[in-house]
């Protein structure tokens, strides 16, 4: 893919979470800025998101002697878990001077905070020598990505032999209508989401093992479902903050994403692989 397109994708997501998107997160997805799975019925979304932290990080077995690159960061809260509950150096990478200036704040409250570092990266193009990482991780942020094989190509690069991939997704199913793909690429002004096959079999071309591909699809419904309505109960504070129109996009968009998960077109993914040795 061309260099400029890349470029101008980067820019306007850039653009997304560093203009009202922001506010909305903060507000309402918290420092968590992921997909939850309840860890019990009735869990909050809270709860949820934190769940997952701990459900990739015991599938990435991890230990104190690895050095882990969290591409796409938001906040820094996965990050935080990682270096607090494992011990690993972590290095937290967002195109977004709002999460970076927010990570970088928390890092140095967090008891944590001598191995942590977050700075502004590209994941189309991670500027760290070959076999820099133990573990490269990743949370729904490559479905920003304009061209995700490069992507995949930068993860194993950046690998050492022996290194753990895992990363989380949102998919769109390859049947989907392309109405229904616009509608849904809008929200998040992305231009390209993958469907669970689509990153199978390029897992395994870009050189690495597969070891897992889980598929928790039944959860997206529930996740911004929670999160539509935290919107709305925060209405007031998000329109004086924001705006009124920007927050019945904001709804309206949602509601949508809610919908499409529910007739199966919007899923989610986890996935573990590792680069040979």
């Amino acid at each position: 893919m061309a260099r400029d397109t890349i470029s101008e994708n980067v820019s306007t997501t850039q653009a997304y979470y560093d203009g009202p998107a922001s506010e909305i997160y903060r507000t309402i997805w918290g420092d968590n800025l992921h997909m939850g799975i309840p860890p019990y019925e009735g869990a909050s979304l809270q709860e949820a998101m934190d769940n997952t932290n701990i459900i990739m990080a015991e599938a990435a077995n991890l230990t104190p002697d690895d050095r882990v690159i969290d591409l796409g960061c938001g906040y820094g809260s996965t990050a935080r878990y990682i270096a607090s509950h494992y011990g690993c150096t972590v290095i937290g990478q967002t195109i977004s001077n709002e999460e970076l200036k927010l990570a970088q704040e928390r890092a140095e409250k967090s008891d944590a905070s001598h191995l942590l570092k977050f700075e502004w990266g590209d994941f189309h193009n991670i500027e760290y020598p070959d076999g820099s990482f133990d573990v490269v991780w990743s949370q729904e942020a490559f479905l920003h990505g304009a061209d995700k094989n490069q992507i995949l190509s930068e993860c194993y690069r950046v690998l050492k032999p022996g290194g753990t991939f895992i990363f989380s997704d949102i998919l769109v199913r390859r049947e989907t209508s392309q109405a229904d793909r616009e509608r849904i690429y809008a929200r998040l002004n992305t231009v390209d989401i993958w469907d669970h096959p689509d990153y199978e079999q390029a897992i395994k071309q870009h050189g690495f093992e597969l070891l897992k591909a889980e598929d928790h699809s039944q959860y997206v419904a529930p996740t911004y479902g929670g999160v539509v309505s935290k919107v709305r109960e925060n209405r007031s504070e998000l329109v004086s903050a924001i705006g009124d129109e920007t927050v019945d996009k904001t709804i309206a968009a949602l509601d949508f994403w809610v919908e499409s998960a529910n007739a199966g077109k919007v899923g989610w993914g986890i996935f573990l692989a590792k680069k040979p040795s």
